[in-house]
């Protein structure tokens, strides 16, 4: 049974500040928002614990490519409702149960999204920094 409920996400109802958003269209199906879009399905939580553990689960299972093989559709692919309800109950409320026992694992996923969030910005910078080597050295004379 659902711990959770889960539910399509509609534009004209009201956001519950203690839910997490999950997009169930395109390559990025079964990533995790914290603010709403059109194309997503909404994870309502008790607590704001909750609403930790539940991102960053399905930031770590997302971010392994685990929503891909559910995914349908020729052209635009989806992941249904359906699905993401049978996966809950199968697969993620037990690792949700491991986490809130074991909460260090949350902040290990949460540390290395940090961390990969720095060497992406120290990629930006030295790209920053050639392309102004270049203008220096190539285009003035």
């Amino acid at each position: 049974m659902l711990t959770n409920k889960v539910r399509t996400y509609a534009v004209h109802r009201p956001t519950p500040e203690q839910a997490i958003f999950i997009l169930n269209r395109g390559q990025n199906a079964g990533r995790p928002l914290r603010e709403p879009c059109p194309n997503c399905f909404i994870i309502y939580c008790s607590t704001p614990e909750e609403v930790e553990t539940v991102y960053w689960t399905f930031y770590a299972l997302w971010k392994n490519g685990f929503f891909h093989p559910y995914l349908c559709g020729s052209i635009i692919e989806m992941l249904r409702l359906c699905e993401l309800k049978k996966l809950l109950q199968q697969f993620i409320q037990p690792g949700i149960a491991k986490a809130t026992r074991n909460p260090e694992m949350i902040h290990k996923i949460k540390s290395t999204w940090e961390l990969e969030q720095k060497l992406q910005q120290q990629s930006e910078l030295i790209s920053k920094l050639r392309a102004s080597l270049i203008q220096k050295y190539y285009f003035t004379i």
